[in-house]
């Protein structure tokens, strides 16, 4: 795991640290994001485990069981950052998942 915020609360970005966050839109805004950068090649899936619950989600749970703190981000079903949304942290994740996959 990597990233990741340490202020309570939830924050997408330590120079937002204390302010509320509205995960939906942050989630909303990287769908948006990625899909300008990425098209098709991405698929961005907000998961509210508070209203679903973790019994579909194994790898959430094991991530919230070790401490880290909500939203979770996982690529290819590997738990990357916690704690915030990172735009541009993900899309070097994803680049180097891209660029792993074409070689």
């Amino acid at each position: 795991m990597g990233g990741g915020c340490s202020c309570t609360g939830g924050c997408p970005s330590a120079a937002t640290c204390g302010t509320p966050v509205d995960y939906t839109e942050a989630a909303t805004k990287l769908f948006d994001d990625l899909k300008q950068a990425y098209g098709d090649k991405v698929e961005v899936k907000y998961v509210d485990v508070d209203k679903e619950g973790l019994g579909d989600y194994p790898v959430m749970n094991q991530v919230l069981q070790m401490g880290y703190p909500y939203p979770i981000t996982l690529v290819n079903g590997a738990p990357k950052f916690a704690g915030g949304i990172m735009v541009n942290e993900i899309k070097q994740i994803i680049d180097e998942e891209i660029k792993g996959q074409a070689n």
